[in-house]
C-alpha cells in the first residue's frame, strides 16, 4: 500500500514515495475546532470515562526514551555554517530519537520554495483478505472487504472558521523541499496554550537508514480563502489570506521507534506505527499557537476498532494530480479495517481505511470523530492506493507515549 507523503520540489522528487496523509472531514455546516468551542477545549474527554485523551498524564512512558533537558539548537559556528547552507549536507544524517535539530532559518520559506514543494506516492500491495502472505513482503489485508471509492470534496471557506486547527507542513529532504498536512492539538502540559502539531511519522523522519528532516514548518490555515492556486498562494505566502497565523518553525519532533528502525518509502509493517508529534514556536510574537488560532483537538487514543465506526472524517492538503496542494480537501463515512502484515492473521494492530481520493500532501492530515458531542483526533493520514482510498494508524499505548513524551519535554 502506498504512502500519501510529502510533495517534492522537483520532478526528480517524484521518485520519492510520499506517505499518503490523509485528513478527517469536517460538517460543512459547522467548523471542527473553529472558534474554541467545547469539542477543542482542553478538558475535552476528562468527564467521558470511555475516551483516553492523555490529559491527565499518568500514562508511564515505561521504555521509551525522553533526550534529556530543553532542546537546544546549533550555536556559533555551526549555526552560523547551517543558515549558509550547511543544512543541505545529509552526508552524516542524524536519525536517533534525540539527535533532532532544526534551526530556524529566517525567510526559508520563500515563494518559490513553498510553490514548488511536492509529494509522491509509491503503489500499494493489496491481498485478499483470507490469502497468506510470503517472504519478507508487507500486505495490506483487508477482513471487512474493500471501501467504496469517494472522491474528496473541497472543504468551505475560510479554513479559519471551518478547519482552525489544520494546516500545511514543510519541510527538506535529500530529494527536495516536501509538503504534509498536520493538525493542531492540545497539550496536557499547557492546557489552553498548546504548541503541539499531529502529522504522520514519514512527514518528521525517513525511516529505517534515513534521518530526521530539515527546516520543518507549519502553515496553520494555509490559503484560508480557498483562492489560489499553489503558484499563486506560494507568491504570497507571507500575505494573511495565505498564512493568516503566521509560519511556525517545529523546534521539537517526536516519532515512533517503529518508524524510526522500519519505516520506508514503501508500505512496510512500521506504517502501523506512522504518526509523530511536532512542537512549534512562532517567527513572531510570544503567544501559543492554540491561543492564536482558538483552538485545538483533543487525541482520543485507543478509538473504537475501524469496523465499528459509522461515521469518520479525514481531512488535508493533497497535492498530486488532480489536486496541486493548495485547497483543503475532506472525505467523510463508515471506515473498514486494513491490516499490515506479512501474513493474516497479523501480529501488527489494525488500521483505519475509508473510500478517499486524497493523495500525496494529504499525508499527517487529521482524522475526525464526534463522541457525546466532542469532536476528537483519532488518526492520520498514512497510506493510500491513490485513488480509491486512505488509511491511518489506530492511536494505542505507544501513540500515546509518543505525544506524552513530546509534551513533558516542554513541560
Amino acid at each position: 500500500m502506498p504512502f500519501i507523503r510529502r510533495r517534492g520540489i522537483a520532478a526528480a522528487a517524484a521518485v520519492i514515495a510520499a506517505l499518503l496523509v490523509t485528513t478527517t472531514a469536517c460538517d460543512s455546516t459547522k467548523g471542527e475546532g473553529g472558534n474554541a468551542s467545547a469539542s477543542s477545549s482542553d478538558g475535552a474527554g476528562q468527564n467521558d470515562p470511555g475516551v483516553d485523551t492523555g490529559q491527565d498524564g499518568g500514562t508511564p512512558l515505561g521504555g521509551y526514551k525522553l533526550p534529556a533537558g530543553v532542546p537546544t539548537d546549533l550555536t556559533g559556528q555551526a549555526l552560523q555554517k547551517w543558515k549558509d547552507g550547511g543544512w543541505k549536507d545529509f552526508s552524516h544524517w542524524k536519525s536517533k530519537a534525540e539527535d533532532f535539530t532544526n534551526p530556524y532559518i529566517k525567510d526559508f520559506w520563500t515563494p518559490e520554495r513553498v510553490a514548488k514543494a511536492a509529494s509522491s506516492i509509491p503503489g500499494v500491495t493489496v491481498a485478499d483478505s483470507t490469502s497468506t502472505g510470503g517472504g519478507g513482503t508487507t500486505y495490506m489485508y483487508m477482513p471487512d472487504g474493500a471501501v467504496k471509492r469517494k472522491s474528496a470534496t473541497r472543504v468551505a471557506t475560510t479554513y479559519h472558521h471551518y478547519a482552525a486547527p489544520v494546516g500545511k507542513l514543510f519541510f527538506s529532504t535529500p530529494q527536495g523541499d516536501m509538503v504534509c498536512s498536520g493538525t493542531v492539538v492540545t497539550d496536557p502540559a499547557h492546557p489552553g496554550k498548546s504548541n503541539l502539531v499531529w502529522t504522520a511519522g514519514h512527514c518528521v523522519h525517513a525511516g529505517k537508514g534515513g534521518g530526521w528532516y530539515r527546516n520543518i514548518a507549519f502553515v496553520p490555515s494555509f490559503d484560508n480563502t480557498g483562492q489560489y492556486t499553489m503558484g499563486q498562494a506560494g507568491q504570497r505566502i507571507r500575505s494573511t489570506a495565505v498564512s493568516p497565523y503566521g509560519i511556525w518553525w517545529a523546534d521539537w519532533a517526536t516519532t515512533s521507534q517503529a518508524w524510526i528502525k522500519g519505516g520506508a518509502h514503501q508500505q512496510t509493517v512500521a506504517s502501523a506505527y506512522d504518526y509523530a508529534v511536532i512542537h512549534v514556536k512562532p517567527e513572531k510574537g510570544h503567544k501559543s499557537l492554540q491561543e492564536t488560532i482558538g483552538s485545538a483537538l483533543p487525541v482520543w487514543f485507543n478509538a473504537p476498532a475501524a469496523n465499528k465506526i459509522k461515521t469518520m472524517k479525514v481531512r488535508g492538503y493533497p497535492a498530486e494530480s488532480p489536486y496541486d496542494g493548495s485547497k483543503l480537501y475532506d472525505c467523510r463515512g463508515a471506515t473498514k479495517r486494513a491490516v499490515l502484515g506479512y501474513s493474516y492473521p497479523s501480529n501488527y494492530p489494525a488500521q483505519y481505511m475509508i473510500g478517499c481520493t486524497m493523495n500525496g500532501g494529504a499525508s499527517g492530515g487529521p482524522w475526525f470523530m464526534t463522541h457525546n458531542g466532542r469532536t476528537y483526533l483519532v488518526s492520520d493520514n498514512s497510506l493510500s492506493d491513490r485513488r480509491t482510498f486512505v488509511s491511518g494508524p489506530r492511536l494505542g499505548a505507544n501513540a500515546k507515549q509518543v505525544y506524552l513524551a513530546t509534551s513533558r519535554k516542554f513541560g
